[in-house]
């Protein structure tokens, strides 16, 4: 035993010297006490015996994974308007081909992985309660394509789905959940990027009128990604990633973002920041920037409401409409009363049936805007049930880990699923783009963060004993 942790505390020394890792500032609060040493020479978290563990390390990834990663984040973006029976007739042109190309890149990729395990004799995925849900709700997904009147749409979908959930989970694993966190900033931080490039100088693109207004007022990003999605999403990591935000780029960057979701005019964007700003304000995490942010925020927002002079939302976006949700909830209603009708048990097909019976109702709407009732209309009772069961259950994580812990990782991740739900719930997809990243990227990394809190739990003292005398959590390392 003694030989054992002298060789441990070797090769840890030796570690810290030649591998370019940092593990997460808190990980003593996080749960995170035991490190231990893989076959390849790095610092994982868990039993190595039990699986394949996520890591708390910081890992620069590969460039084919980095770009891979960031592209099917932003979707890639439309770029273009297209006539939305063109999908299901099934139309080919440059931007259908590119989008084939990328998610056909990020499945060869997810193979590749698959091919070095298989060739180690290491397990090829180690899934828990909430992975197994959502492959089994995407199988479901899957059986809906024959009830399709656009089988080749619905098949994409659902195999986007199913990339990103396998490609967020395999990316964790091999460069850390905060190499993950960081790079899904960066994804954000680059379509907001875009869009206010193409705000200045091809304004058409992504400028729009809002209700009250005919002139273009409204930067809704409409080709490239939803404004108010993407500036919130970068808002909150930047807040929960960056450690010292208090610099010239992470502040630019910080008011970039805000202002950008202050002219999107997207109200489930103004909700889900206010909500994340309360989150912040009752839960105090050991976050200091998001703190003082929010209690700086609050002093202004109660001065300008002191002096008449707090915007009002209602000159420009029509307050009849918040109770009807945009006339969501009649749509809702259509679609849900046709599949029930018609196929409740495997549904209409994914993605396809919105935009098929959609249209019935209100033509401006197009899709169902809300990724249940996407899954109700496309899959029938039993992907909604599926789906229904894993939302729960990672609300249920989420929960039991703000209630015991403020470390930065476990408010970082139950942040961002709490804005992934609201944003899905209000209109966002979970097959691409920025949300179903976020999306499944808590699927994968709020069991593992609830494991080692219970753990902890269980046996808080053992693992000081395998560690070498003095050495302590290193910092995060600085995203910016």
């Amino acid at each position: 035993m003694d030989f054992q942790l002298q060789r441990r505390k070797r090769r840890f020394a030796l570690l810290r010297l030649l591998v370019p890792v940092r593990l997460y500032e808190d990980a003593t609060s996080a749960g995170q006490y035991a490190p231990s040493f893989s076959s390849v020479g790095l610092l994982t978290t868990g039993a190595e015996s039990s699986g394949l563990p996520l890591t708390i390390l910081y890992k620069r990834p590969t460039i084919v994974a980095a770009v891979l990663f960031l592209s099917i984040l932003s979707g890639p973006p439309r770029f273009r308007m297209r006539d939305p029976e063109a999908s299901l007739r099934g139309d080919l042109d440059w931007v259908v081909i590119l989008h084939a190309a990328v998610w056909g890149l990020a499945g060869l990729w997810i193979l590749w992985q698959f091919c070095k395990r298989f060739q180690a004799g290491r397990p090829l995925l180690r899934l828990r309660l909430p992975q197994i849900l959502g492959l089994a709700m995407i199988l479901a997904l899957a059986a809906s394509v024959w009830r399709s009147d656009a089988p080749a749409l619905t098949a994409f979908k659902v195999y986007q789905m199913l990339v990103s959930l396998l490609f967020t989970q395999i990316f964790a694993e091999r460069f850390g959940v905060w190499t993950s966190l960081k790079t899904m900033l960066w994804g954000n931080a680059l379509l907001c990027g875009a869009i206010a490039f193409c705000a200045l100088f091809v304004p058409d693109e992504v400028w729009t009128y809002s209700e009250f207004n005919p002139d273009p007022s409204r930067l809704f990003g409409g080709r490239i990604a939803s404004t108010g999605v993407v500036s919130l999403l970068a808002i909150i990591l930047l807040l929960t990633v960056v450690r010292k935000i208090w610099r010239v780029l992470p502040l630019a960057l910080l008011a970039s973002f805000s202002a950008m979701l202050l002219v999107s005019l997207l109200r489930t964007a103004y909700i889900t920041a206010f909500v994340f700003l309360a989150l912040v304000l009752l839960k105090r995490p050991n976050i200091k920037p998001a703190r003082r942010l929010a209690y700086s925020l609050c002093a202004f927002l109660l001065l300008l409401y002191a002096f008449g002079r707090l915007p009002n939302v209602s000159l420009y976006r029509d307050p009849a409409t918040v109770s009807s949700l945009g006339d969501r909830v009649g749509l809702w209603g259509h679609l849900a009363a046709v599949t029930l009708s018609r196929s409740p048990w495997l549904g209409l097909g994914y993605y396809s049936a919105s935009r098929i019976y959609g249209p019935e109702y209100n033509p401006g709407l197009g899709t169902a805007h809300s990724m249940l009732l996407e899954v109700l209309a496309g899959g029938g009772v039993l992907s909604f049930a599926l789906l229904l069961t894993l939302c729960v259950t990672l609300s249920r994580y989420a929960a039991g880990l703000l209630y015991a812990r403020r470390d930065r990782l476990s408010f970082a991740t139950s942040s961002l699923l709490l804005a992934c739900f609201l944003f899905g719930f209000m209109g966002e997809e979970i097959d691409s783009g920025p949300v179903a990243i976020g999306f499944w990227y808590c699927a994968a990394v709020l069991p593992w963060l609830y494991e080692q809190r219970a753990r902890v739990a269980i046996a808080p003292a053992e693992p000081h004993e395998s560690l070498p005398m003095g050495v302590t959590a290193l910092p995060h390392p600085e995203a910016l």
